[in-house]
This record gives structure tokens, C-alpha cells and sequence, in this order.
């Protein structure tokens, strides 16, 4: 929390080697002195307030320049507002001890003649995120042994040249080209990364597939693709990285079923953040992958002390719809854990094993064209944070369960054929009318429709993960009803010659007759009656 401006008398030691003022709050430009001090080897003034031109090159008396401090070897500039333009050439030819280079946000251009200049071989870390980086360098070619590539956030165009494969050959640990403007496809020349830990090329105009390559890079923690142009089916055969905790693939092109990889026992069993949303995957809602997301259920905090999601030294920053809004985490707890399914063609029953997943945050399962009812088993994922059913064709009552969940800070159950009334207890008495909204048959607070005293009819307990769920239950109300208006012993005859023979057409279209007739003679009482 040191503030102020960086005195003067600090950088005239003459046998000062290292400076590390980061995180703090000073402001103002760098001393003078600081350029005369040949002895530096480490500088880092990261996450200030500091501003000022400062350049490589000696452009006169006054300028602020780096070329003569040729002892460096560690320069962390990044989070602050400086001025100046790099010429990254002249900088790497000049400072031959140079292995860690970090600019990342620092206000500072970069420009370079891409000609393959020599670069120290112990080159290790190079963040040059929002530095108006326009070409792919070829000077990064040279870098064999580089652990951290951080290209982000920049203006590069063009394709992701073909020897790519060549930089931090077997150490490299972090790539991260996003948020620029780079087409073509992603080369498949990953096989020597076996240290690859962070694989991040999201915000581009990539198209074509995901390389199989990477499925050789066992250690893999983050894969963010997200908002390209890829156009492939579900990459199963990623279950097999045993490291990997975020698959994002949004806003691409994606299409067809999530199957589940023959070959893979466990999928994903190390994975806290999945985000297909914004493709075109259809057919059921991928269950095997919920009963194996081990990662999801019953996490506990290690420490007191926070731990986030991180690639070699850096921490992963991501875009998350929470609450209906997008939220960019600079940094995510290792404990927050998501997924989002939203704006795809899913069908069918939403599984009652995704009640398993206790620890989830985020769920987000709307624009689809899910059926049935909301099971109940939702209510078991206590930790669960923003819940979004919203936008899908969900029948029956809302569950009571999820009145339960006292973690819920945003619930959209929106636009879908729910009936019945709103439950009136605990945390669903927090949530506005336009989480209801678009339910005709929606009853009870905060919705203006009443609901009326007549009690609605019975229904069975379970959740329905499927259509022979539900037709199970419809069949077996018609034997309880049976039962009821022709005698218990004959109703349990009718049901076991129903079950017995598969229900064949012309029993159920007696049964079906006679079910109508004793409707017809029951009252309303009925109801009241039967207890479920």
C-alpha cells in the first residue's frame, strides 16, 4: 500500500541489483537515475499508478531508455500507464541477459521489424498483452525454452505459423493468443508440448477443428477456444486429460451429440468450468459426463487462504453469464465451478444425476428445447449460486426443493409452460416477477395471478428423466384410479395384467373407457382423498 513517487535517492546504490516495488500505489514518472544503473539485473514496478514516456533506444540526453542496463535480466513493467514505443528487436538485441520480459498492460507499444534476430537461448517468460502487437514475430521462433507466451488482447492478423510447434519446445507451459484478429486454423503440431498447461486462443476468427495434437498434452489445465469459427463435433476424446479443469468452446459452430468417448473410462474427471454455450449441439443433455464431473461434487476449501484457478505463474481470467449478465473474473477461485449450456438445441429431460454436482455455482441450461419437468433433485446442489432454466418448453410444478437453496442469488425459470403456484417459502420469496414471467399457468406471488383454492390434481413423485418416465407415470395414475372407483384387489389385478403383457392397445383403450366413466361419477372430493 507504499504510495507517492519513487524517490530519486532509491536508484543511486551503486550495487543495487534488484528492485521490487509491485503492487503497491505509487505514481509518476521513473527516476532518471534509475537508467544509470548498471548494476540492475531485476526490475519489477508491476500493478502501480506510474506513468510517463520511457524507450528503449537513447533518443537524447533526457530520454528514459533501457538499452544500457545490459545486465537485466527480469523486467515487469505490466499494470501501469506508461507511454513509448518498443522496438522489441533492438530490445532483445541489446539486452543479451534478458529472459523474463513482462509489458502486459503497461501502456506501452510494441513494434517489431519481424526479421529473426538472436535472442538470449534462456529466454523464459514473455507477456506483451495490449501492446498493439501486429504480426506474429518470428523472433519467437528462437525462444526453445520458453515457459510462458502471452500474446493477448493485441491487433495480430494472419495465420499461427506452422512452426509455432517450434517455441518452448517440451517446457513451454502457457499460450495465449486471444482477443485478436487471427484466421485460418490451428496448426496440429502440439505433440512435444508435454508441459502445456494453458492452451487459450478465444476472441479470434479461427475455423476448422480442434487438433488431436493436444490430446497429448497430459497436462492441460485450461482450454478456452471460445468465440471463433470452429466448426467440429464434441472433442470426447479431451475426457482423457486428467488435468484439465475449464473446457470453454462458446460462440462457435460446434454441432452434433455429446457422446461420450468409448475409450475414455472417466471423462473429465478433474473439470470445474464447462461452457458449450452458443453452438449447435442437440439430441439428450450429455448425463455420463455429469455422473463423472468428481470435481463438482463435494469440494472443500483447502485453506483459509484463497487459491485460483492458475497456468504456470499466471492466473486464468474468464467470461462467465452470471446473474443474466456476462462476468469477467480476472481471476477465478479454484471453487467456482460452472456450467453452461445455454443457447444450444438440447431435447429432452434435464437429468436428475446433475443433482449430484453439489458444489456447482453456475448452471445455465437456457434457449434450448428441454422437456418435462424441473426435477427435484436440484434442490441438492447447495452451493448452487445463479440458476438459469429459461427459454425451454418445462412442464409441471415448480419443485419445492429449490425454496431450499439459500445460496441462490438469481433464478430465471422464464418462458416455459410451468403451471401451478410459485412456491411460497424461503429463498423463493427473494426473486422478482421476471423470473416467473411467461408461464400462463403460473400462480402466486410475485406474479399478479392468483391461484385458486380448488386443490390441482396429484401427481406422482420423481423426476421424470426421460419419456418412458413419464409415460410410466401417466399409467400408473390410471391403475390408481382404477383402483379407486372399481376396488383396491381389482385395480391391482387390471395393473399387474397391464404391466404383465406390455399394455397392449386394446386393454389400454378398455382401461382408458373406463377410467372416463368413473371420473364422470366422482366428485370433486376425489382429490382430497388420495394421498400420494
Amino acid at each position: 500500500m507504499l504510495s507517492g513517487t519513487l524517490p530519486s535517492s532509491l536508484f543511486t546504490l551503486p550495487s543495487l541489483e534488484y528492485i521490487r516495488l509491485a503492487k503497491n500505489k505509487f505514481r509518476g514518472n521513473i527516476p532518471l537515475e534509475l537508467f544509470s544503473l548498471h548494476s540492475l539485473k531485476g526490475l519489477s514496478l508491476a500493478s502501480n499508478k506510474l506513468t510517463g514516456q520511457i524507450d528503449v533506444l537513447d533518443n537524447g540526453s533526457i530520454s528514459q531508455t533501457f538499452q544500457l542496463l545490459t545486465n537485466l535480466t527480469y523486467i515487469d513493467l505490466s499494470s501501469n500507464s506508461f507511454r513509448g514505443d518498443w522496438d522489441l528487436d533492438a530490445l532483445l538485441s541489446s539486452l543479451t541477459n534478458l529472459e523474463t520480459l513482462i509489458l502486459a498492460n503497461s501502456g506501452v507499444s510494441v513494434t517489431t521489424s519481424n526479421a529473426n534476430h538472436y535472442v538470449n537461448p534462456k529466454f523464459g517468460i514473455l507477456s506483451l498483452a495490449s501492446c498493439n502487437l501486429k504480426v506474429f514475430t518470428v523472433s519467437f521462433r528462437a525462444m526453445t525454452i520458453l515457459k510462458h507466451l502471452d500474446l493477448s488482447n493485441n491487433n495480430i492478423q494472419g495465420h499461427i505459423p506452422e512452426w509455432v510447434g517450434e517455441i518452448g519446445v517440451e517446457r513451454l507451459l502457457v499460450l495465449d493468443l486471444s482477443n485478436n484478429s487471427i484466421t485460418g486454423t490451428i496448426p496440429n503440431v502440439f505433440e512435444d508440448w508435454s508441459g502445456l498447461e494453458g492452451f487459450i486462443l478465444n476472441g479470434n476468427q479461427l475455423e476448422g477443428k480442434i487438433p488431436t495434437s493436444l490430446n497429448k498434452c497430459q497436462n492441460l489445465r485450461i482450454i478456452d477456444l471460445g468465440n471463433n469459427h470452429l466448426n467440429d463435433t464434441f472433442p470426447s476424446w479431451l475426457g482423457d486429460l486428467p488435468k484439465l479443469q475449464a473446457l470453454v468452446l462458446r460462440s462457435n459452430y460446434f454441432h452434433g451429440g455429446i457422446e461420450a468417448s468409448s475409450t475414455v473410462k472417466s471423462p473429465f474427471p478433474a473439470l470445474r468450468v464447462l461452457d458449450l454455450s452458443n453452438n449447435g449441439f442437440v439430441r439428450q443433455l450429455p448425463s455420463k459426463y455429469f455422473q463423472n464431473f468428481n470435481a463438482m461434487k463435494n469440494v472443500v476449501k483447502r485453506s483459509q487462504k484463497p487459491e485460483y484457478i492458475q497456468v504456470g505463474r499466471m492466473y486464468y481470467s474468464i467470461i462467465v453469464v452470471v446473474k443474466g449478465t456476462d462476468r469477467d473474473f480476472k481471476q477465478i477461485l479454484i471453487e467456482y465451478t460452472v456450467v453452461d449450456l445455454s443457447n444450444n438445441k438440447f431435447e429432452g429431460y434435464i437429468p436428475s444425476i446433475i443433482g449430484n454436482l453439489n458444489s456447482l455455482k453456475v448452471l445455465n441450461l437456457s434457449h434450448n428445447s428441454l422437456t418435462g419437468r424441473i426435477p427435484q433433485a436440484l434442490g441438492k446442489i447447495l452451493e448452487i449460486e445463479s440458476l438459469d432454466l429459461s427459454w425451454n418448453k418445462l412442464t409441471r410444478e415448480i419443485p419445492q426443493t429449490l425454496a431450499d437453496l439459500t445460496f441462490l442469488g438469481f433464478l430465471n425459470l422464464s418462458q416455459n409452460d410451468l403451471v401451478g403456484p410459485i412456491p411460497q417459502r424461503k429463498q423463493c420469496n427473494t426473486f422478482q416477477g421476471d423470473s416467473f414471467e411467461g408461464n400462463p399457468k403460473l400462480c402466486g406471488l410475485p406474479l399478479p395471478k392468483k391461484c385458486s383454492e380448488r386443490p390441482q390434481e396429484p401427481q406422482l413423485e420423481g423426476d421424470g428423466d426421460g419419456n418412458g418416465d413419464a409415460e410410466e407415470s401417466e399409467f400408473t395414475w390410471k391403475v390408481v384410479m382404477m383402483g379407486y372407483g372399481c376396488g383396491t384387489l381389482l385395480g391391482f389385478v387390471l395393473g399387474y395384467l397391464m404391466l404383465s403383457t406390455g399394455k397392449p392397445k386394446w386393454f389400454n383403450a378398455v382401461a382408458d373407457a373406463a377410467e372416463h366413466m368413473i371420473l364422470k361419477r366422482q366428485n370433486n372430493s376425489i382429490y382430497n382423498n388420495i394421498s400420494l
